[in-house]
């Protein structure tokens, strides 16, 4: 979805770039609560933050988390500022942060996938 709302900005069709990356916030922020937040809360912090804070497992865990707020505020700032308007002219003043807010999604990703792949690698080789 984020590589056909790039694709939509770069052909300079601003609005559909807009509901598509809505969508994809919208998708996120299900995820967010449905899956993220409750293995966050019920996997990661009792059995790595508190045990053993100073693991890799728990380290990658509270910045992942901390960045994936943060990407989650971004959006919804972005897309509560815009409002779903026809009109563009909006848009371009909040573009500043739309690259930081991807930046910020793309950090937290990786460290999402290094912790999966830290909790999965185990159960894969055994």
């Amino acid at each position: 979805m984020l590589s056909y709302g790039y694709l939509m900005k770069r052909k300079q069709k601003f609005r559909q770039h807009g509901l598509v990356m809505a969508s994809a916030l919208i998708l996120h922020l299900i995820m967010i609560f449905y899956v993220m937040i409750p293995s966050f809360v019920y996997a990661v912090v009792p059995h790595y933050i508190l045990v053993a804070p100073q693991e890799l497992a728990s380290i990658i865990g509270l910045i992942h988390g901390i960045l994936g707020s943060i990407t989650a505020v971004l959006g919804v700032g972005l897309v509560a500022s815009w409002r779903f308007q026809k009109s563009v002219e909006g848009c371009f003043k909040r573009k500043k942060f739309m690259l930081p807010t991807i930046a910020v999604w793309i950090s937290s990703l990786v460290l999402g996938i290094m912790l999966y792949a830290i909790f999965i690698g185990p159960l894969i080789a055994g």
